[in-house]
């Protein structure tokens, strides 16, 4: 019971913002022109069917060739985003193998640099550090 009162309300108030929207001159001209195209397509179809069956198989093809590049489109993505997912392992190894080799080479420079007792690098400079120590955290 109370649907149906739900329903009329929505069909009056679709129905009276629709002649409130023709008070528009613009719309009222768009709106003429819409109906006359629409009455004349009619009237040809209606003439003669075989044309819209023709015309419908035709959008029938098209879409139907959309729809299967649009579904090879998604297979390619899919597997580009699988490829992803392989390559994340390798990546992350070879980052881990980059940082290793950083470690290592800090250390070296440690050991190069603080082999100068005097700290010649730094001399006359209050509470600088070592060169090598600008390696660390890598």
């Amino acid at each position: 019971m109370g649907n149906s009162k739900f329903f009329k309300g929505v069909m009056l108030g679709a129905a009276a913002g629709g002649l409130l929207s023709l008070l528009d001159k613009t719309t009222r001209r768009e709106m003429g022109t819409t109906l006359k195209n629409s009455g004349s397509a009619i009237s040809r179809y209606s003439k003669n069917p075989k044309m819209l069956a023709d015309t419908s198989k035709d959008i029938y093809e098209k879409m139907k060739t959309t729809a299967d590049q649009v579904s090879r489109d998604i297979q390619f993505i899919s597997e580009k985003v699988n490829e992803i997912k392989e390559m994340t392992p390798q990546v992350k190894e070879m980052i881990e193998e980059t940082k290793e080799t950083f470690e290592d080479s800090t250390e070296a420079y440690k050991e190069t640099f603080s082999d100068h007792p005097s700290n010649e690098f730094n001399a006359g400079e209050e509470g600088s550090q070592p060169v090598a120590s600008s390696f660390k955290g890598y």
